[in-house]
C-alpha cells in the first residue's frame, strides 16, 4: 500500500506545480483560468504527441482530480489499482501454489485425499483460497480509506488548491466494483496457483516461471501481459492516483468482466479434469 499512495502525494504535488506554471504563462498572454474553463479541452494524439488546445483547463482537471484520488471513497480504488495489477497476481499465484504444495511436503496429501475424497479436498483448498482474496483486498481497501486522510494531512498540507470550478467526474470508480474486480483477480491467480501446485507437487519452477511472466517479461519487450488485466478493469478504476496503465486494446467494462469471469471459468474446467483423477495418482 505504501507505493500507490507514495505516487499518489507525488502525483498530486507534481500535478498543483503544474497548475500554478501554467496558470502563470496564461495570465501573462492575458488568459485567466476563468476564461479557460468556459473553453472546451480538446486533446489529439498525433504522431506519438499529444496536443492539447486548452492546457490551462487540462492542468486545472488534472490536478483536481491527482487531489480527488486521495478524498473520500476515491481512496480505495487509488490503493487498489496499483496493488490489483501488479502485487495480487504474483502473490495469489505463490500464495495458491504454497497451499496446494503444503500436503505434499508435509506427505500428508494422499492419506487426506483417501479419507476425505478428492472432491472435498480440492472443495476445501478453493474455499479457504477464495476466503483469503476477499478479505485480503477488504482489508487493503479499509486501510486505503483510513491511510488517505493521514497521508494528506501529513504530506500535502502545504499543497492545496482551492477547486472552485466544477470538474465531470464522470470517471470515478465505485470502489465496491472495485473491491470485486481486485477479488476476482485474486481468487483467478490463487486457483492458478493452486492448479498447478497440484500438478507439479513443488513451488520453485511455477514460482520462477510466474515471477518471470510478471516481472520480468514487461522489460524485455514492448508488450506487458499484466495490461490484459489493465484492459478488463477500464472504467472500474478511475487511475486519478498517478497510476498510468497502457492498455493493449481498448475494452468495455462489460466486456472486461466477461473477460475476467470467463477465465475463472476455464481454470475451475481445467482444475476439474485433474483433480477428478487425484485419487489416482497421489
Amino acid at each position: 500500500m505504501v507505493i500507490p499512495f507514495t505516487g499518489s502525494i507525488s502525483n498530486v504535488s507534481s500535478a498543483l506545480t503544474r497548475l500554478q506554471t501554467t496558470e502563470s504563462h496564461a495570465l501573462a498572454n492575458g488568459i485567466s483560468l476563468a476564461a479557460a474553463m468556459e473553453q472546451p479541452n480538446n486533446v489529439v494524439i498525433q504522431g506519438g504527441q499529444r496536443i492539447i488546445d486548452n492546457p490551462l483547463r487540462f492542468d486545472y482537471e488534472a490536478a483536481f482530480f491527482a487531489s480527488r484520488a486521495l478524498e473520500g471513497t476515491n481512496a480505495i480504488g487509488t490503493g487498489l489499482e496499483m496493488v490489483t495489477f501488479l502485487v495480487i497476481p504474483l502473490l495469489f499465484f505463490i500464495y495458491g501454489c504454497a497451499t496446494a504444495v503444503g500436503d505434499v511436503r508435509r506427505r500428508i496429501l494422499k492419506d487426506r485425499i483417501v479419507a476425505q475424497g478428492a472432491a472435498q479436498y480440492v472443495a476445501a483448498k478453493v474455499t479457504t483460497i477464495v476466503l483469503v482474496a476477499v478479505a485480503a483486498v477488504v482489508l487493503a481497501a479499509g486501510l486505503s480509506l483510513g491511510a488517505a486522510p493521514v497521508l494528506r494531512s501529513l504530506f500535502l498540507e502545504n499543497d492545496s488548491h482551492n477547486f472552485v470550478y466544477a470538474v465531470d467526474e464522470i470517471g470515478a470508480g465505485n470502489p465496491v466494483a472495485q473491491i470485486a474486480f481486485a477479488s476476482a483477480v485474486a481468487v483467478l491467480f490463487g486457483l492458478v496457483g493452486l492448479f498447478v501446485g497440484l500438478v507439479a507437487r513443488t513451488m520453485l519452477i511455477p514460482c520462477l516461471a510466474a515471477g518471470a511472466l510478471l516481472l520480468l517479461l514487461p522489460f524485455a519487450g514492448p508488450y506487458d501481459p499484466r495490461n490484459i488485466l489493465t484492459a478488463a478493469a477500464e472504467g472500474i478504476f478511475s487511475y486519478w492516483g498517478g497510476f498510468n496503465p497502457r492498455t493493449p486494446f481498448p475494452v468495455w467494462t462489460e466486456l472486461g468482466v466477461l473477460m475476467l469471469v470467463a477465465g475463472l471459468a476455464l481454470v475451475a474446467l481445467a482444475a476439474t479434469a485433474v483433480w477428478s483423477r487425484m485419487s489416482k495418482f497421489v
